[in-house]
């Protein structure tokens, strides 16, 4: 998270990873920062193919019977379907301040979820969490994407990026 929390950081990262790497660079930022757009556009400026957002968010659980937190870092990564609403935000937002592509990801666990990400402007989408509870989720979502396609009248994905805005 400390190399993605400012702009100026996350610049700089982008900027030395780009000078080295060969294939398409796509920067993952983080949710836990204050203003995620300064971030995506200071990427995009300092050469980012691509975004991908988000990661976790920080949480925190706390253990009943010792009375101290569970992990030994106190805080650490909160994902799953919670968190869905925080990135499809934070994509529409984005959307809005760059003109590269943007992977979404944070909660995805549906088709219903990758036609909405993809209406606030992911051209691409990701799950994650959902495969820890069910290893076939990714399967069944590319499975149940063309009916939820046809009940909305959605002929190509490709056409939906970004018209929520």
């Amino acid at each position: 998270m400390a190399f993605g929390a400012t702009a100026d950081c996350a610049a700089r990262v982008t900027k030395a990873c780009k000078k080295v790497v060969t294939k398409p660079l796509y920067v993952k930022l983080s949710p836990n920062v204050t203003d995620i757009c300064a971030i995506a556009r200071a990427c995009e400026d300092s050469g980012a193919d691509g975004l991908s957002l988000i990661n976790t968010l920080l949480g925190l659980r706390i253990d009943l019977k010792t009375r101290k937190p569970v992990l030994a870092n106190k805080a650490g990564g909160f994902s799953g379907p919670a968190i869905f609403p925080v990135a499809l935000r934070m994509v529409y937002q984005v959307y809005e301040s760059v003109t590269i592509p943007i992977i979404g990801m944070g909660g995805v666990s549906c088709a219903r979820d990758v036609i909405e990400m993809m209406l606030a402007g992911a051209a691409a989408v990701q799950a994650g969490a959902a495969n820890l509870v069910n290893p076939y989720a990714c399967k069944e979502i590319i499975e149940e994407l063309p009916a939820v396609m046809g009940e909305l009248g959605i002929a190509s994905l490709r056409e939906i990026v970004g018209q929520a805005h």
